[in-house]
């Protein structure tokens, strides 16, 4: 009966024939569908060994016989409502893990210890790093870093979230396989009952796909080179930079030499390979942080960095030059030599307040001109 209509409540007798209540109440409390079922033992026995036999069986109360019958009923009273409770408390634990398992597939969130250390990860961080539960906890958080982000990210992480303040920003980080993933992260510091600050949580949000197809906006497709619409845009954030860090600026213009006579001659299927060989050239030597370079148009390239001295500047421009000679791909109407060689024209020094982008990009087209002017192949700076 107990199994088919399940009771709130069931006051049990202990001398009964066949099964005592004791023997029942074991077996109501090992089957889950009749277990939470709170019983009370309503009988003669009333020694003390009965009494606590009964309530090793699982009883919740234990009233002995003759009993009144105004405070049976407000035990009863008592314990339908402690069940209700209990009911409801079990109600919300079973909501609140069912909310917790859908957080843990779907949010992106790990905890870590004060220096950095992994304490905790949701299955969602498995997912996207690509590394387990187990090959994460322990570990820092440096695990994950792709390494091409600036350090000044960080800095700027651990200075805000040290003082116990929230930080927000997009990571670019690496999974176990080698692919990378970008997130929009928000880190808040975590505290103990007694406000102690313990470690950080953060919560992030995969954003790839948005920083692909922001990617592609900023992308030339032929040479994989930032286009000039992107170039627009750094040119004058660099130049900024430079003015606020006092740094020296480096802008490099170069072009294809006789292009249009390689196009006319081996046609411009052939002077898109060049273009994209030249992209290779300046991907190569452009990997750190802050340095980019650009198709600009045509056969025309650009290249900024920043923090290198003046012989570091006129080595990059000279080894960007020798690297394409030493493609050594065919050119018969190049002036000087019968295969493809570029021009360089290098802008180097530390900016002035009054510096203007137009002033700075003519001075270094100019630069550029002198070095076609001059006999092309070579590197002409400021």
């Amino acid at each position: 009966m107990a199994k088919k209509n399940t009771p709130s409540i069931i006051l049990l007798d202990i001398i009964m024939p066949e099964l005592d209540g004791y023997e029942i109440a074991k077996e109501l409390k090992k089957d889950p569908s009749t277990s939470a079922i709170p019983i009370i033992f309503l009988t003669a026995k009333s020694d003390p060994k009965s009494i606590v036999k009964g309530f090793n069986c699982g009883a919740v109360d234990y009233i002995s016989k003759p009993f009144v019958k105004e405070e049976l009923l407000a035990r009863v009273q008592t314990h339908l409502k402690v069940h209700s409770l209990n009911t409801s408390l079990q109600k919300s634990i079973e909501e609140l893990e069912h909310y917790a398992q859908i957080m843990d597939e779907n949010v992106i969130s790990s905890s870590t210890d004060l220096d950095g250390n992994i304490t905790t990860v949701s299955k969602a961080f498995e997912q996207i790093s690509k590394y387990t539960k187990d090959e994460l906890v322990g570990k820092n958080h440096n695990v994950t870093k792709s390494g091409d982000m600036p350090k000044e990210t960080y800095e700027e992480m651990w200075s805000t979230i040290k003082s116990d303040k929230t930080w927000r920003g997009e990571i670019k980080n690496k999974a176990k396989d080698g692919t990378v993933y970008w997130s929009d992260v928000t880190i808040v510091p975590d505290f103990d009952d007694d406000g102690k600050k313990v470690g950080y949580t953060a919560i992030r949000h995969n954003i790839t796909s948005q920083k692909q197809l922001e990617k592609i906006a900023i992308l030339d497709e032929l040479t994989n080179l930032f286009n000039r619409r992107h170039f627009n845009k750094i040119f004058e954030d660099e130049i900024n930079r430079a003015k606020r860090s006092n740094n020296n600026f480096l802008f490099m213009m170069l072009d294809v030499d006789h292009f249009k006579s390689y196009n006319d001659t081996y046609g411009h299927q052939d002077g898109d390979t060049v273009l994209v060989e030249i992209g290779k050239v300046l991907n190569s030597f452009t990997k750190r942080s802050g340095d980019y370079a650009f198709r600009l148009g045509g056969e025309e390239f650009g290249v900024i960095s920043q923090d290198k001295t003046k012989d570091e500047a006129l080595q990059l421009a000279e080894n960007i030059r020798k690297k394409v000679e030493s493609l050594q791909i065919e050119h018969k109407q190049n002036d000087n030599k019968d295969h493809v060689t570029i021009s360089i024209g290098l802008f180097f020094r530390t900016l002035e307040i009054d510096d203007t982008t137009k002033e700075i990009y003519k001075e270094c087209d100019d630069l550029l001109y002198k070095a076609k002017e001059g006999g092309r192949d070579t590197v002409v700076s400021s």
